[in-house]
């Protein structure tokens, strides 16, 4: 019996895409959030 394997394409599923657009928001929104409260909170030690 011979098996047949499928050759790997370069289009992903949409799911798969979907689901790497979602995990990376859920990883920079809150990264982003916080570096904004960072920065804003230390701007008073610079400005005096």
């Amino acid at each position: 019996m011979v098996e047949q394997t499928q050759e790997p394409t370069a289009e992903q599923p949409p799911n798969q895409t979907l689901r790497l657009v979602l995990t990376w928001l859920v990883v920079t929104v809150p990264l982003a959030y916080g570096l904004f409260q960072t920065v804003r909170s230390v701007i008073p030690l610079f400005t005096g």
